[in-house]
């Protein structure tokens, strides 16, 4: 007869090593462990999705101009000069300068605190 401890414990004392007893053991942890695999996982996905602001059109607000993405800015500078024409050479070749006037004039309609109600064509115009 042995008189070690190990000797006397029963093999169904010990139960075989799963997920679901380790996060029951170890609550915090596995809470720590979930928020941080959310993490990995959600930025990611949100750097891939990337803003999802509509297209930009004549009525879009400066506060909107100013939430749409460079891609989007270029792609609606090309269709004002399509539609309207170009501004004024001091803002610069088109369709930069369709940029730089919409720029301006939504810079100009934040000070007035008239950003939401002034859309892109009346910044350029400086009609607000």
């Amino acid at each position: 007869m042995s008189i070690s401890p190990f000797a006397t414990r029963a093999a169904p004392d010990t139960a075989p090593w799963t997920v679901r007893g380790l996060i029951a053991s170890h609550k915090m942890a596995a809470w720590i462990v979930a928020g941080l695999l959310v993490l990995l996982v959600g930025f990611p996905v949100l750097i891939v999705l990337g803003p999802t602001a509509g297209a930009v059109a004549d009525s879009t607000s400066c506060t909107q101009w100013g939430n749409t993405s460079v891609k989007g800015q270029d792609a609606y500078a090309r269709l004002y000069v399509r539609e309207h024409g170009p501004v004024s050479r001091r803002w610069g070749p088109a369709p930069t300068g369709v940029i730089n006037a919409i720029n301006a004039g939504c810079f100009q309609a934040y000070g007035d605190d008239v950003a939401d109600q002034t859309n892109v064509v009346q910044a350029i115009k400086g009609n607000f």
